[in-house]
C-alpha cells in the first residue's frame, strides 16, 4: 500500500510523514493554509493581497483563482496564545455538544460561552484575550500560482491545515456543511476557495474565506484518499489522547491540593475545638 504513487509523485509514506502519522517521523510539519494580508514579504516581494498560500519556509507559492480543497476532517478546538506561544489547548470535538477538555484541567480553556461574553463589559472580556474558538479543518489542496519572485508552481494534493477563527470559524459549516446531502462525507468532492475582504468598524481590511462545494462533481474514493483519512483520523485520535492526558493529570493535581486543603481545614477545625475545650476547663476550674 504504502508503494502508492499519487499524481504529483509522493509516495503514501511521503504522505504519511507529512501528516505526522509515519513511525519514525522527524518532527513533521503540515503547513496552514491561509489568505495573505501583506502587500509584500520580509525580502520586499510585491505578493497579491487577498491570495491564498501555504505557510512554508521555503518559497511560497500564491493563488487567488482555482484554489481547490479537499476536507478530510472538520473539528472545533479551543486555543490560548499568549505573545505567540500556545499557553492552552482544547480536544479537538466534532461539534458544540461534546464536552471541550483541555490540557490545564479546564474546560474550552475557559472560555465563556458567547451569550456569557456579549453579557459582559469591554473591560471583563479583556481577560480572554488570546483564546478564540477554532475551526480545524484537515485536507489536501491543489492549485497552480506563483512564488514572490515569479515563478510559476503547481501544488497538487499537499497535505494541509486550515485553522480558522472569529469572522473566519462559521463559513465551513454553512457554505458546506450546512449544504451537503445526507450520506456525503466531507471528502466526497472538493470545495473552490474564494477570500472575501471586508473592513472592521475601524476600518481595517481582512479576508473571510469562503467555500463552493462541487457536490455536483463526486470524487471516487481511492487508495489515496483512503490511506489519507485513515492517517487524519490517527493524527486526531493521538492528538486527542495527549489532551486527555493531560487534562487527567491537571484534574488530578488540582483534586489533591483540594484534598490537602481538606486536610488542612479539617486540622484546624480540631486545634479551635481543642483550644475552645481547653479554655471551657480553664474557666470551670476558676
Amino acid at each position: 500500500m504504502s508503494e502508492l504513487v499519487t499524481s504529483d509523485g509522493l509516495s503514501l509514506a511521503e504522505i504519511s510523514e507529512e501528516l505526522g502519522a509515519s513511525v519514525g517521523a522527524k518532527s513533521p510539519s503540515i503547513p496552514t493554509l491561509k489568505i495573505n494580508s501583506f502587500g509584500e514579504d520580509a525580502d520586499g516581494n510585491q505578493i497579491p493581497l487577498g491570495a491564498f498560500f501555504l505557510n512554508t519556509p521555503e518559497d511560497r507559492v500564491y493563488a487567488k483563482d482555482n484554489v481547490r480543497l479537499r476536507a478530510f476532517s472538520n473539528h472545533i478546538q479551543y486555543q490560548h496564545w499568549d505573545d505567540g506561544k500556545l499557553i492552552n489547548k482544547s480536544l479537538l470535538v466534532k461539534n458544540n455538544r461534546e464536552e471541550a477538555r483541555d490540557q490545564m484541567g479546564g474546560v474550552m480553556c475557559g472560555l465563556p460561552t458567547f451569550e456569557d461574553q456579549q453579557a459582559m463589559d469591554p473591560k471583563e472580556r479583556e481577560k480572554y484575550n488570546g483564546i478564540d474558538r477554532y475551526r480545524i479543518i484537515r485536507g489536501i489542496v491543489s492549485y497552480t500560482g506563483k512564488t514572490a519572485q515569479g515563478k510559476e508552481v503547481t501544488i497538487e494534493n499537499q497535505p494541509c491545515v486550515l485553522s480558522l477563527k472569529r469572522k473566519n470559524y462559521g463559513p465551513f459549516y454553512h457554505d458546506v456543511i450546512n449544504k451537503m446531502r445526507q450520506g456525503m462525507n466531507v471528502w466526497d468532492f472538493e470545495s473552490v476557495l474564494r477570500a472575501e475582504k471586508r473592513k472592521s468598524p475601524k476600518g481595517a481590511s481582512y479576508y473571510v474565506m469562503h467555500f463552493s462545494p462541487q457536490f455536483n462533481n463526486l470524487i471516487t474514493m481511492d487508495e489515496m484518499a483512503d490511506e489519507s483519512i485513515k492517517h487524519v483520523f490517527g493524527l486526531v485520535k493521538s492528538e486527542n489522547a495527549r489532551i486527555d492526558e493531560a487534562y487527567k493529570n491537571a484534574r488530578k493535581v488540582v483534586q489533591d491540593e483540594d484534598e490537602a486543603a481538606e486536610l488542612y481545614d479539617a486540622v484546624e477545625q480540631i486545634y479551635l475545638a481543642e483550644l475552645r475545650s481547653v479554655e471551657e476547663i480553664r474557666l470551670l476550674l476558676d
